[in-house]
């Protein structure tokens, strides 16, 4: 007799592509923008990024990008039957990865959505790790699997916006190509809890590896 596998507790993640008609022209717009937020270019050590102030959201520049983040984020939260609760944007930053350069393993505490939007990727393509956050990825295995790897790898591709649980560990590999990888991350909270509660404590660090 064969067992059936039913697969519990799943950990969602979301990923929207914009038709490549509107893509191009709001990543050269965003891509222009940022460039003008970092020039001139720091010098910054080998491996190591950059990467802008938190606060993108309340830039007039980047207001098309925050409807975007915000229309999406509503279907996220009707799949988490969370609709009913309004939700803000309380951190907004560009990442600018030159070829090399990382992010190591994080996460965004005291937030409930996080995610990010890839203005552009490098020819040789890049990819965002997330790290299975269950103990059982310390049991033993002779090989990795669906049901082994402690691990899983989301394709992105410019134009992508992808969201997940702000609790999920995640990291980028290096750049390994030899253009820069810019992405613009951002965390999503309650409104109410954001702002009556308490503050997310999370913030990017400039630069990084």
């Amino acid at each position: 007799m064969k067992p059936q596998a039913h697969e519990l507790f799943p950990t969602p993640l979301w990923s929207v592509d914009l038709p490549p008609a509107d893509a191009g022209p709001l990543n050269a717009r965003l891509g222009a923008e940022i460039e003008k937020m970092i020039a001139p270019r720091p010098k910054t050590p080998s491996g190591s990024n950059w990467q802008t102030p938190q606060d993108l959201h309340n830039r007039p520049a980047f207001a098309e990008f925050v409807k975007l983040v915000e229309l999406a984020a509503v279907n996220v939260a009707k799949d988490l039957q969370v609709e009913q609760y309004p939700m803000m944007i309380t951190g907004c930053w560009a990442n600018i990865n030159p070829p090399g350069s990382y992010h190591p393993t994080h996460n965004h505490p005291n937030n409930y959505l996080s995610g990010v939007y890839y203005v552009a990727v490098p020819e040789t393509g890049s990819h965002l790790v997330l790290q299975d956050p269950r103990p059982g990825i310390l049991m033993p295995r002779s090989k990795l699997g669906r049901f082994t790897a402690n691990v899983a790898v989301a394709p992105v591709q410019a134009g992508r916006m992808v969201f997940f649980p702000s609790w999920l560990r995640h990291h980028v590999p290096s750049n390994e190509g030899s253009t820069d990888r810019v992405s613009i991350a951002f965390n999503l909270m309650f409104t109410n809890f954001a702002e009556t509660i308490s503050a997310p404590m999370w913030e990017p660090s400039a630069p990084s590896a």
